[in-house]
């Protein structure tokens, strides 16, 4: 006697899942699918938080960037920094680190002058300051006297934001400055004969050199900002600066020092870029800002639109950095860094 029965009889699985002897017909729509070789669908999970998406998050950054997501505004300093923001090697990034820091502390609260000082003027071109020939520039300031508020500009059409352009006749300055008495003091003293009570930072964007105009930069500042780019070579020039700021330090302006190291231009697929990062922090330590700068296109597209990255694109790479930075440099005014 066969007591066991069949698999039909007892039930057992099928071939397409459940039991009983419906399992074994499968719907003849699928069975056509299979056979033909078709791959089964394949549903994916939904995320915990179905608002958590690319498209979300970046939202979320550009309107912390644009400071419209913060609870508080960013602490403000007691009284105005001057900072100057130099490096005699070119292309390290001080005229888009002078630009976006200014644009993101204007943007939460802060009031910034941003002082070209390079003959170029692209810190005058991002932050969409007319700087041609003819304009009253930082060139009237230092070779013929004039008052700083008389060039002093808005930048564009952001609330707290000023600029004092730079135009194509500051590069005979230093050659016009030399029989001049005293060449190295004339910003110096136009920042002490300007009312800074109103202002909370004054950046001076310097050229990438160690001449007359880096040299006034660097009398009239409280503070050096350091960009130094992620790169072998940036490190070479960074003791020559040193050296400089020390021999100012000592002969015309006591108080200067370096308060603040940016790295830029950081590139995390190299292993020297690491390396670089991790000399620059030995070496300055708590001067280093925790923030560091990524390569970004958007970065480098901004000045063709007359703008900073933090309003040319606030959820890019680059403009979260840089807001990033400039908290920091925010918190240091408070001692909370």
């Amino acid at each position: 006697m066969n007591d066991e029965g069949s698999d039909a009889d007892r039930g057992a699985p099928g071939a397409f899942g459940g039991t009983g002897p419906d399992a074994q017909r499968p719907d003849p729509a699928v069975k056509a699918a299979v056979s033909r070789g078709t791959r089964p669908v394949v549903v994916p999970e939904l995320p915990p938080d179905p608002a958590d998406t690319p498209i979300a998050r970046a939202v979320e950054a550009a309107i912390v960037v644009r400071g419209l997501g913060d609870r508080q505004p960013w602490p403000r300093p007691p009284r105005c920094r001057v900072m100057t923001i130099a490096n005699q090697k070119g292309g390290v990034g001080k005229t888009t680190t002078a630009v976006n820091l200014a644009a993101s502390l204007a943007q939460h609260g802060s009031r910034v002058l941003v002082i070209d000082l390079d003959p170029q003027g692209n810190a005058s071109t991002a932050l969409d300051v007319e700087h041609h020939t003819g304009i009253p520039s930082v060139y009237d300031v230092l070779v013929d006297g004039r008052p700083l508020a008389d060039v002093v500009r808005p930048a564009g059409a952001m609330p707290g934001l000023f600029c004092v352009p730079a135009t194509i006749d500051l590069a005979g300055a230093e050659i016009e400055l030399v029989p001049v008495v005293a060449r190295e003091l004339r910003l110096a003293k136009a920042l002490r004969a300007f009312d800074t009570s109103q202002l909370d930072y004054v950046l001076v964007d310097c050229p990438p050199s160690l001449g007359l105009l880096t040299l006034n930069a660097l009398v009239a500042a409280e503070e050096v900002l350091l960009p130094i780019q992620c790169e072998y070579y940036a490190l070479e020039g960074v003791q020559q600066l040193l050296n400089t700021a020390e021999l100012v330090r000592v002969n015309f302006n006591p108080g200067l020092h370096v308060s603040t190291v940016l790295l830029t231009m950081y590139d995390g697929r190299t292993r020297l870029a690491s390396d670089v990062a991790d000399d620059v922090r030995a070496h300055f330590g708590t001067s280093v800002l925790s923030t560091i700068i990524p390569r970004s296109v958007r970065v480098s597209e901004a000045p063709s639109r007359a703008q900073t990255v933090i309003t040319y694109d606030p959820a890019s790479s680059g403009a979260i950095a840089y807001t990033e930075a400039a908290r920091e440099l925010a918190m240091q005014s408070a001692g909370t860094r």
